[in-house]
């Protein structure tokens, strides 16, 4: 049968890989969108981002100085977030998880009026797109006064995953368990950015402290045979942003990127894109650098491609 995926990857050809269905299920909602779909949008060119950023500071910095003055406030927030539905129509994401912020919601009326206006953007541009929000939460918060608010996001079922970014060890697992435990009486699907920065150690502890069935990141796993053994044991999944590793300095280059490692050891991974207004970096695309590198054969990206379709091999 025709693999239009397989073939993409091997003939170097775009419009194929396009057409593949594919996931995207760490996505952050405010920077899912195109450079090229928000220009068009706003009427004016927006500068490429550098090779590297020299760590979450200085992505921060340039998004700040170079993109967000264009797009400021609730419309610049919804527009972005449109952007990042247009981007699952053109690139066929069938299955797309993409995380909101209390404050986002919030600022934008509440949770009704935010339900509203994300399935409008949804049944518009991609209907047929199983579309899991994820609320997540800054590591600084204090998770104990966010939990007591929590109820007012998640009572209505809306919310399929929760999670935890901005940052690691900013402080310790424990601290997040009001929020956690909150999770589990919803039964949200429980993830945390976790690995990237930090160690294999910190990935296994996130999973064991806080219940996580996900991991955002969790690259750094690579460097430990007993935490890949925990991973694929347990059946943890490790939602990976090749770029965003890349640009951040995290990981060395896509040849020798760790899901690479990852993968040979049986641990279950997905490629995704993070921040993809950011990264400029589109999920054909990701899959695509990765076969050119030589890290993964086009089969083996084929695989974790139908990981994150929930496709069992």
């Amino acid at each position: 049968m025709q693999n239009l995926f397989c073939e993409g990857l091997t003939e170097n050809d775009v419009a194929k890989l396009l057409k593949a269905p594919k996931s995207d299920l760490h996505n952050h909602s405010t920077k899912g969108c195109t450079r090229a779909w928000l220009a068009q949008r706003l009427k004016r060119k927006l500068p490429r981002p550098p090779e590297r950023f020299g760590g979450l500071a200085g992505m921060q910095e340039w998004f700040t100085a170079s993109v967000k003055p264009y797009c400021q406030g609730s419309e610049g927030i919804i527009l972005r977030w449109e952007g990042a539905f247009a981007e699952a129509k053109r690139n066929n994401i069938t299955r797309l998880a993409m995380n909101f912020g209390a404050p986002e919601i919030d600022l934008v009326g509440g949770m009704d009026a935010f339900r509203t206006m994300i399935e409008g953007f949804h049944q518009t541009y991609c209907p047929n797109t199983a579309f899991e929000p994820e609320l997540t939460y800054v590591s600084f918060c204090h998770a104990g006064q966010e939990a007591e608010k929590i109820d007012q996001y998640i009572s209505s079922g809306y919310f399929r995953s929760i999670d935890v970014c901005g940052g690691e060890n900013v402080q310790p697992f424990e601290a997040f368990l009001p929020l956690y435990r909150k999770a589990e009486q919803y039964h949200l699907t429980r993830k945390m950015h976790v690995g990237e920065s930090g160690s294999a150690e910190d990935v296994r502890r996130a999973v064991e402290v806080l219940g996580l069935s996900e991991v955002h990141h969790g690259i750094h796993a690579a460097t430990s045979d007993a935490v890949m053994r925990f991973l694929a044991d347990h059946r943890i999944q490790l939602n990976v942003c090749p770029s965003s590793n890349v640009m951040l300095g995290y990981a060395a280059d896509y040849k020798n990127h760790p899901v690479k490692r990852l993968y040979e050891n049986g641990v279950k991974v997905t490629i995704n894109t993070d921040d993809l207004l950011i990264f400029d970096s589109s999920i054909e695309n990701e899959y695509l650098l990765l076969y050119r590198a030589g890290a993964l054969s086009a089969a083996q990206l084929d695989e974790i491609r139908r990981n994150g379709l929930g496709v069992e091999p």
